[in-house]
């Protein structure tokens, strides 16, 4: 998929505190060198979100002014928002901050984009970005792509150099490369994924695994159980995983799947149906195996399963006694508990 850029005005701050992926244990601040990324993941909530939503008008008219052709993220995947000289601006940010800036804490590169979109990496820009990062800061710098990029020679040494300042880890939620091209638009395959990641573990940067989102054709036939073993938990430092959760997107989702497939019918019955138990089981499912699966391999304190409740029924909330490598991620009440009531009692 060739991208067809469009400038867009940048963000007055490029590192900024990163809440919501505080709760998922992932980083306390986010740098997101670029508005929309140049990979056409068409079930991103990022494309979604409140950013491009509220800045929808202002970016669809800088599309028509650049390009002469009317048109907007959500309906054209191959578009990327780029910030005009991002080295430049990042650079600035950072005189004004100590060199301690970022010390004993984690940034994620990136959260709503990713910062190894191929125009980015050709041209230079992410490699002198993370370089600033590094010299100007004392952030553990938190690598998450869908680019196996960086399990090339050229990135793997640029890692090995900073070992002590990277963890890598590349996101995959299929283990189907044909899918993946009708869904995951301009990415790496997840074989190249899942091989670049067991590059990096060769040469011993510090990785972590990305099951995200697990699309419920991987609950059949031990798939979610292979790419757990592809992830090799003994290497990692975490997993993270989480089922599939809408966001306005199912159709497109759905409608990659042949018409008679088990998945196809399963997003129908889920979001169409609104059979949200369906959603339980498949979530409450992929959970209890994750962690047999993990208590099995000795690796359960390295499970950070991202589990938005809302739906979870009371028949199903039981599986999740303990909450053993559970991260609940949906809205809490004023004293900090679920707002399902059956999660609620199980928290401590």
């Amino acid at each position: 998929m060739k991208n067809r850029i469009v400038t867009v005005p940048p963000m007055n701050e490029l590192i900024q505190l990163a809440p919501g992926f505080a709760k998922k244990e992932l980083a306390t601040y986010k740098l997101d060198i670029l508005a929309l990324c140049g990979f056409g993941c068409r079930y991103c909530s990022s494309n979604t979100g409140n950013y491009l939503r509220i800045n929808a008008k202002k970016f669809s008219a800088f599309t028509d002014q650049q390009t002469g052709k009317t048109s907007n993220h959500v309906a054209d995947p191959s578009l990327a928002y780029v910030y005009p000289d991002v080295v430049t601006q990042l650079k600035t940010e950072l005189m004004k901050k100590s060199k301690s800036f970022g010390k004993g804490q984690t940034l994620i590169f990136s959260l709503r984009t990713d910062g190894f979109s191929p125009s980015l990496v050709e041209e230079g820009t992410t490699k002198a970005v993370l370089n600033l990062v590094l010299r100007m800061t004392s952030f553990r710098i938190r690598v998450l792509t869908k680019n196996a990029v960086v399990g090339t020679e050229d990135w793997i040494q640029f890692f090995v150099k900073h070992a002590d300042r990277f963890v890598v880890g590349l996101s995959t939620g299929s283990l189907d490369d044909t899918w993946s091209r009708k869904v995951e638009l301009g990415t790496s395959s997840p074989s190249d994924r899942f091989a670049a990641l067991a590059k990096l573990q060769d040469a011993g940067i510090p990785t972590f695994g990305m099951l995200c989102p697990v699309f419920p054709d991987m609950m059949d036939n031990g798939s979610l159980e292979h790419m757990t073993e592809l992830t090799n938990p003994d290497a990692v430092e975490h997993i993270w995983a989480e089922p599939y959760n809408d966001r306005n997107n199912w159709r497109v989702v759905r409608d990659r799947f042949p018409m008679q497939s088990s998945a196809y019918k399963w997003f129908t019955d889920v979001y169409e149906n609104k059979n949200s138990s369906l959603w339980s089981s498949y979530a409450t499912e992929m959970y209890t195996r994750l962690k047999e699966d993990a208590i099995e391999g000795g690796w359960l304190p390295k499970l950070r399963y991202l589990l938005y409740e809302d739906n979870i029924v009371p028949a199903d909330s039981m599986k999740y006694h303990g909450l053993s490598g559970v991260l609940l991620q949906s809205k809490s009440d004023r004293f900090g508990y679920s707002q399902n009531p059956a999660m609620a009692r199980l928290q401590p």
